[in-house]
């Protein structure tokens, strides 16, 4: 996978996340333009399943230090991430066995709601001093 394939499909991520925190129905946001990046609707499932064990991992682990914090910092994750954890439950209550086949699919048209980043400009040679 090519940068540019990790930075898009990040950007998708942020993408369902973004409609996910709207609609708080479990229906996992699907653009037919994502099937490079995922296959199928299955496929992106398993992307958010995979950055919610990531991330349950790495905030939990990190941040805590006593039952009382790692209990704070779990439901402070599970606040922030709540339409992820919606998508994640509908998926598996839907599909046979949890394997998300059955993901009710909320299809996304227009624009983006999440803005592509900024190329960045690079200066080459330093800074142009000017008097």
């Amino acid at each position: 996978m090519t940068w540019q394939e990790t930075h898009a499909r990040t950007r998708i991520i942020r993408e369902v996340e973004a409609a996910a925190a709207v609609d708080m129905t479990g229906a996992l946001p699907w653009r037919e333009e994502w099937v490079p990046f995922f296959g199928s609707p299955a496929g992106l499932l398993t992307a958010l399943r995979s950055r919610w064990n990531q991330m349950r991992e790495a905030q939990l682990e990190v941040r805590t230090t006593g039952e009382d914090e790692f209990n704070d910092a779990l439901v402070q994750l599970r606040r922030t991430q709540a339409g992820i954890l919606a998508i994640l439950k509908k998926a598996s209550e839907t599909g046979e066995q949890g394997d998300g086949a059955g993901a009710e699919v909320l299809a996304l048209t227009g624009a983006s709601m999440v803005a592509a980043p900024r190329k960045s400009r690079r200066h080459h040679g330093g800074p142009v001093i000017s008097r």
